[in-house]
């Protein structure tokens, strides 16, 4: 038995501070994967007997009646059964994406919703899904335990479909709504259940040690903090009685977030060459125009060279890729002085003072070592705050 394990399809997430183009294509992509999930399903040869998505279908009940058509116009393409799990973003207070008229009256005929607790699969023999649908924005409880505690081994194969933060993968403290690994990996040790699939975390994650506890990732990626090993999957997981699980990640997806630096290990930019470095690794980029890329920017750069990147910021912003931005976070863009000419820092002052004055001293002379004098006094210099 064979099934592709996927969650996050967000349809009808928004990106706001992207251009109107990359936004339009981004919103088209997020339906589009839909196609390519169907053309794996369809294919007689990869023998999909299922589609089960853990969760997060849409970004919110909200969304306009002619996307959910078009979402369910894409999902009666796939020829196979598929199974939705209600996640956190079916629901807005107490309004319940699944239950909305306009879901209801249109919702294809192979598109089942799971109940809480055990349901069978259609057209396969014990083969079922256990089922743990949110019951709105926010959980209280470990509602996957409770279903595992109600459980008793079986022989047949029975899946796990759950959505949410599990505790060795979120250290967030006391939050009441992790879920637990600890009963998932006894529940697959003791045969209650042979696989989980798991909705909510945006990229393709392996949990714990067994091999069976999985998050597919959302097929198409939605931001720069996804592992970028893990973007763009969907998991196809066979499963036979007696052994266990194999998981294979498929890439269906087509948009990239690349995320260059951090807030505290910011991308340093010192030379021509630190800036031709990043410059062929844009150029590298397979598929520019589904591609966005945020940097932590600290650049130090004499006049000509910050005009270059000034030059290149603007090219791949407007023109190579789908965006490109500066983070909020980031140190900035600074023009390198020359320290020969400028006042001395401020900030300095005792034995860092004195050490600068000699180093401008070797610095001024005309030999082997004054380059490397200037090089350590422009370090001082910058290290000092600069010459304000």
């Amino acid at each position: 038995m064979k099934l592709i394990h996927t969650a996050d399809w967000q349809i009808g997430m928004t990106f706001h501070g992207l251009r109107e183009y990359s936004r339009e294509a981004m919103s088209k992509a997020r339906l589009e994967v839909i196609d390519a999930i169907a053309d794996y399903a369809n294919d007689v040869k990869n023998e999909i007997d299922f589609v089960l998505v853990s969760g997060d279908i849409f970004q919110t009940p909200r969304i306009s009646e002619s996307l959910v058509k078009n979402t369910f116009k894409k999902i009666a393409r796939i020829q196979k059964p598929v199974y939705f799990l209600a996640g956190n973003h079916e629901w807005q207070g107490t309004e319940f994406m699944f239950a909305t008229k306009y879901f209801v009256d249109n919702k294809p005929a192979n598109l089942h919703i799971l109940n809480s607790g055990i349901n069978n699969v259609e057209g396969l023999k014990d083969v079922e899904i256990v089922g743990v649908p949110l019951e709105g924005k926010e959980e209280t409880t470990d509602l996957v335990k409770t279903q595992l505690d109600l459980l008793e081994p079986t022989k047949g194969i029975r899946i796990l479909a759950g959505h949410g933060a599990i505790d060795k993968v979120v250290y967030t403290g006391d939050r009441k709504d992790l879920i637990a690994l600890a009963p998932i990996e006894e529940a697959l040790a003791t045969g209650k259940i042979h696989y989980a699939a798991f909705g909510d975390r945006h990229s393709t994650t392996n949990v714990g040690s067994s091999g069976a506890v999985w998050y597919s990732g959302a097929p198409e990626p939605t931001d720069y903090d996804e592992d970028p090993d893990g973007q763009r999957n969907v998991l196809v997981v066979e499963i036979n009685p007696g052994e266990k699980a194999t998981v294979e990640k498929v890439e269906v997806g087509k948009w990239e977030f690349i995320c260059l630096g951090k807030p505290k290990e910011q991308y340093e930019i010192r030379s021509e060459q630190d800036l031709s470095d990043l410059e062929a690794r844009i150029d590298g980029v397979k598929r520019p125009s589904q591609t966005l890329v945020k940097i932590y920017l600290d650049s130090v750069l004499d006049v000509e060279a910050d005009l270059r990147r000034e030059s290149l910021f603007d090219e791949w912003e407007n023109d190579t890729l789908a965006g490109f931005a500066k983070s909020d976070s980031s140190l900035g863009a600074r023009r390198e002085v020359n320290p020969l000419t400028e006042k001395v820092p401020t900030g300095l002052s005792g034995y860092a003072l004195s050490a600068y004055q000699d180093l401008k001293v070797r610095a001024m002379k005309d030999d082997e070592e004054s380059e490397i004098a200037l090089a350590a006094l422009k370090l001082l210099t910058e290290f000092a705050g600069g010459n304000k």
